[in-house]
């Protein structure tokens, strides 16, 4: 659960464009910005390693130090670069401590499913789902408890056990998860068609009655 304590330095960004950013990407800083209702977007650097460690922990919620300065912020996007492996920029959203935010979070399948040790197959339908809550109680994920599923069942959003203080609006009926069979094999194909009767030879003229 989020304590909001995920404490990271950041510091002011004064260049602006893509020779600022591989300049900044490349002496170990982040570009981002930090958005907050009612202010103007403040650009700023986050430190490459720092922000490392904290994205292995999947957090959502963190503080941005400045110096004396703290800002309580929800992680809204992280722009990756798949091909060269490094994140390009960052995306916060200033959050009031005392009010609730709203976040997507992810899915996580709990337990050996029951289904797939049958020969089926467990597909998610939603691997994230918005939750509503204060800062503090932001989960990193909601589990979603799979050891009952039989083939041919489902997981609805009714189903999962949300964590104290945490809700959803998303429709209770709705499919998180199901167990399904797997794709059967192609039909054999069809018996060859019977062969069509012989063509009776005509006789030739010259075998004209004798």
């Amino acid at each position: 659960m989020s304590k909001v304590n995920n404490e990271i330095a950041v510091q002011d960004r004064k260049e602006f464009g893509k020779c600022a950013s591989r300049r900044s990407r490349k002496s170990g800083m982040i570009p981002a910005v930090i958005y907050s209702k009612g202010k103007e977007a403040k650009a700023i650097m986050v430190d490459a390693d720092a922000w490392k460690v904290l994205a292995g922990h999947h957090v959502q919620m963190v503080t941005l130090v400045d110096g004396a300065n703290k800002t309580a912020a929800l992680v809204k996007e992280v722009q990756f670069n798949h091909l060269k492996n490094y994140v390009q920029h960052i995306d916060f959203l200033e959050v009031d401590l005392n009010a609730d935010v709203t976040a997507l979070v992810p899915v996580h399948a709990h337990g050996d499913c029951l289904g797939v040790s049958r020969g089926g197959i467990l597909e998610f339908e939603l691997h994230e789902i918005e939750v509503v809550c204060h800062p503090d109680h932001l989960p990193e994920f909601i589990a979603a408890e799979v050891t009952s599923l039989d083939v041919g069942d489902s997981l609805h959003v009714k189903d999962l056990a949300m964590p104290e203080g945490v809700r959803t609006d998303l429709d209770p009926e709705a499919v998180v998860a199901h167990v399904v069979r797997p794709k059967e094999e192609a039909e054999a194909p069809a018996e060859a068609a019977a062969e069509p009767e012989a063509i009776k030879e005509k006789k030739p003229e010259a075998e004209a009655k004798k």
